[in-house]
C-alpha cells in the first residue's frame, strides 16, 4: 500500500524526481568541466604562440653539447670505475 506524501502524488514519485535532480547535477558538472578543459587548451595555445623557438643551428649545437657531456661523463664514471676496481683488487691480492 502507498502512503500519501501530497494530495496528488505517492511517495515513490519523490525518488524519480531526485534521480531527475541528480541527473540534472551529473550534466552541469559534465558541462563545466569541457568548459574547463576548452579553457585550459586554449591557455596552452596560447603559451604555445609566445614561445621564442631556437633556430635550427641554435638546436643542432645544443644537441651537440648535450651528447657531448653525456659522453664525457660515461668516460669518467668508466676511468674511475676502473681505477676503484683496480685499487680493491690490490688490497685483495696481498690477503690471498
Amino acid at each position: 500500500m502507498k502512503r500519501i506524501t501530497m494530495p496528488g502524488k505517492a511517495e515513490g514519485d519523490n525518488g524519480k524526481a531526485e534521480a531527475k535532480q541528480k541527473a540534472a547535477e551529473r550534466s552541469q558538472e559534465g558541462q563545466r568541466r569541457w568548459r574547463s578543459l576548452q579553457s585550459g587548451l586554449r591557455a596552452i595555445v596560447s603559451e604555445m604562440k609566445r614561445v621564442t623557438w631556437p633556430s635550427r643551428e641554435e638546436w643542432v649545437s645544443a644537441t651537440v653539447v648535450t651528447i657531448g657531456l653525456v659522453a664525457l661523463v660515461a668516460l669518467w664514471t668508466a676511468a674511475v670505475s676502473h681505477i676503484v676496481e683496480f685499487l680493491l683488487g690490490l688490497l685483495k691480492a696481498p690477503g690471498a
